[in-house]
């Protein structure tokens, strides 16, 4: 189930305090195996945390990865 991906929040956390609000949302949606490369996704509106994480989980359950990063804004 897509909602027990485990979604990383600590470098976020480090820089930018408890993500919360809407924003433009970044996630690195970690692979499950070394031959393919991590995504980068990013919202393509200015959504809720919440929502982000729902579809950031979506898109981490078809391509089989078991952990999500929020990356923080530069």
């Amino acid at each position: 189930m897509s909602n027990d991906i485990r979604i990383d929040i600590e470098a976020y956390e480090r820089k930018h305090g408890k993500p919360v609000g809407r924003a433009f949302w970044t996630f690195r949606i970690v692979s499950p195996t070394v031959t393919i490369k991590d995504k980068l996704l990013t919202t393509a509106k200015v959504v809720t945390y919440q929502a982000a994480c729902e579809e950031a989980r979506r898109i981490a359950a078809l391509r089989g990865s078991e952990l999500i990063v929020l990356a923080p804004v530069e």
